[in-house]
């Protein structure tokens, strides 16, 4: 892996993105591939209490801890399949019929391969998260139709005390576009 500054660290993002619902209080191992991702970003929130002193003539900043993080996952999928329009509506499916708005309390596991044409890949697996519609589904219109989503972040310490919200790990794979080679 380069280190900075290198430009091998440059990347062009690709992947394949999973996902797992989580069932009871163990976490998921199989994830389905949801297909074509036309778009996925994390973005971290973290909020901070700041306490000023009094003891001058103006006030000075003097600490400021955290006191809540959260992170949130969006992503776009284009592949309009049943099982992705199940999540889309948190829906569940009974006689080849969505009954939209019966799992919106369901947990989801996430991972994101990276298989990037240039630049370094990586696995994020995101342990524990809830899905929400990042938007409108478009029902009729001049492009493709494609469902964006929302996963919020929840905190599993259970499983994962040391790193409770997901862990990136670099792999040693590089990509072409017919074959993947692992490296030692």
């Amino acid at each position: 892996m380069p280190t900075p500054a290198d430009t091998g660290n440059y990347t062009i993002g690709k992947g394949i993105l999973s996902i797992a619902a989580w069932v009871g209080a163990t976490p998921p191992v199989a994830y389905t591939d949801v297909g074509n991702a036309s778009s996925i970003e994390v973005e971290h929130t973290i909020e901070r209490l700041p306490h000023y002193s009094s003891r001058q003539d103006y006030r000075l900043k003097d600490k400021n801890p955290i006191i809540q993080t959260d992170y949130m996952v969006t992503f776009v999928l284009d592949e309009i399949a049943v099982e992705n329009l199940k999540l889309f509506l948190s829906a569940t499916e009974a006689s080849g019929v969505l009954h939209a708005l019966q799992a919106a309390d369901t947990e989801y596991a996430l991972q994101f391969v990276s298989n990037n044409p240039i630049g370094p890949n990586r696995t994020w697996t995101f342990w524990k998260a809830t899905l929400t519609p990042g938007g409108p589904l478009s029902l009729i219109g001049e492009e493709y139709m494609s469902m964006s989503f929302t996963a919020e972040g929840l905190a599993d310490t259970t499983n994962h005390a040391s790193s409770p919200y997901y862990d990136v790990t670099y792999t040693t794979t590089t990509t072409t576009t017919t074959t993947t080679t692992t490296t030692a």
